[in-house]
């Protein structure tokens, strides 16, 4: 059998299989070795009937389809596995009918994950950004805290902004009553946004037993698009002003609120500092890794078939329903919310996905050139950081398989950085690289957990040419 195999440009592989009629003989005969085990033939013990009467009960061309279908299968294993084609989806056959006794013909076209080409990535250059803790950052996180502990004090005063008040509200708009709310508590602030916008600047200067009416705008953009820009009547009642009543900023406001753990103000304001150091050097950390891959992606070549890409929208849909789903929300009423069609939503999420694939098919391809292998000793690691967060995974192939394709991912990443910006200066030591990279494929991981992605075999795209990828888009055997 003659296979030839031409990759198209349009991220297809066609094969063009050339078959003697010896080799369909061939075929045929092993058809039916095979299916006189399965047919029940009058006066022959199973699997010892002569051919003749198979062919007879079940059709002469019966058995060399049989056959063909078994030849298509090997020419097609045997491409996918000397020309390391990674299939998106199922192939498309192109079957003439044969005729007894002469060659044949036929060809397969199979939508297949391109290879990419990458560009000069070891040339790229970055600076790493110098991160720095200002006192006026340490003071008003400080200050958040003290916030978050505040208590409220009756005051006897007009109300205020940053008060608290209590009163009765009724609010209409366009004769429809929009609230008749009773004894509620409102925060007066200058920057309220939605239906009640507006409403503060006519509660400030109100005292205690005072009644008023007014009138306000709705915002253009309120959700409610009957409502949006209409007038609203407010009549108001006031009951009670209270003040905000910040705890004392002292030594044991500190030892309260940290049970014991720092005993001054300083040590306080030196830990607050350190936290917001090190999220600074996080978010530094994530926005380099982000230039890093777009740039390496920016100058590499790649075509995406379209098959891939849908299915991949379809995996991002799959994906939003069980996110919904934890909040009690069908995707039919997210979509509702939104105010998209399901078409809409896809298209919106295409842009997205495709960046999404082509970092994905990149960083497979760096890896492969980098030589970034995943031990097992590292997966069982993977598998005890779940463990801690109360997260017991089971530990199928498939699960492992999709935990070492997320932590290598990583690794590859973290080698991109180092390649481009140099080491990392705060990292002491490699094992503290590593454990970073492994906290990294967990908070990735989760989301695929989430989406139950993790209960079956993860897409060939993860990884170009993956032996999981093959085996998944071998049913065409079937």
């Amino acid at each position: 059998m003659k296979v030839s195999v031409e990759k198209l440009p349009t991220s297809e592989a066609v094969l063009e299989v050339d078959v003697t009629w010896q080799e369909m003989e061939k075929a045929s005969d092993k058809a039916y070795r095979k299916l006189v085990q399965q047919v029940d033939i009058q006066g022959f013990r199973k699997g010892k009937a002569p051919r003749s009467l198979l062919e007879r009960r079940l059709g002469k061309e019966y058995m060399y389809n049989e056959g063909l279908e078994e030849l298509i299968s090997e020419a097609y294993r045997r491409a996918l596995k000397e020309h390391d084609l990674t299939p998106v989806t199922q192939p498309k056959l192109d079957i003439p009918p044969f005729e007894i006794g002469q060659p044949y013909h036929f060809s397969v076209t199979i939508p297949i994950i391109a290879p990419v080409v990458l560009g000069d990535y070891r040339s790229l250059h970055f600076d790493r950004e110098e991160v720095e803790v200002t006192s006026e950052e340490v003071e008003q996180d400080i200050e958040s805290q003290r916030n978050n502990l505040n208590t409220w004090q009756s005051v006897e005063r007009p109300a205020n902004y940053n008060d608290r008040v209590t009163m009765d509200l009724k609010f209409t708009a366009e004769g429809q009553t929009i609230s008749d709310l009773k004894d509620n508590p409102f925060e007066l602030t200058n920057e309220r946004y939605g239906v009640y916008a507006g409403m503060d600047e006519h509660i400030v200067g109100m005292q205690v037993g005072e009644s008023k009416s007014f009138s306000t705008t709705i915002p253009n953009d309120y959700s409610n698009e009957k409502l949006a820009g209409k007038h609203g009547e407010y009549q108001v009642t006031l009951h009670k002003v209270e003040e905000k009543q910040l705890p004392p900023l002292d030594d044991a406001w500190v030892e309260k609120i940290t049970n014991g753990k720092y005993q001054t103000l300083e040590d306080l304001r030196n830990s607050v500092s350190d936290r917001i150091l090190e999220d600074k050097k996080r978010r530094a950390r994530e926005e380099l890794q982000e230039k890093v891959v777009d740039a390496v992606v920016e100058q590499s070549q790649m075509v995406l078939h379209p098959l891939l890409i849908e299915e991949e929208i379809e995996n991002a849909l799959h994906r939003m329903s069980h996110l919904l789903q934890r909040q009690h929300l069908s995707l039919e009423q997210y979509l509702m919310i939104k105010k998209q069609t399901l078409e809409q939503y896809k298209e919106s999420a295409r842009p997205e996905v495709e960046r999404s694939l082509k970092q994905q098919l990149v960083l497979s391809e760096v890896g492969r050139q980098e030589h970034i292998e995943v031990t097992a000793e590292e997966v069982n690691n993977l598998f005890q950081l779940y463990a801690q967060l109360d997260q017991q995974l089971p530990r199928t192939d498939e699960q492992r398989r999709a935990l070492e394709i997320s932590y290598r991912r990583e690794k590859t990443i973290s080698r991109l950085v180092e390649l481009t910006a140099g080491p990392d200066p705060d990292a002491e030591s490699e094992a503290l690289t590593q454990e970073e990279a492994e906290e990294t494929a967990v908070a990735n991981a989760q989301a695929a957990a989430i989406a139950g992605e993790t209960e079956q075999t993860p897409p060939a795209v993860v990884e170009q040419g993956s032996e999981s990828g093959r085996t998944q888009n071998e049913s065409i055997e079937s």
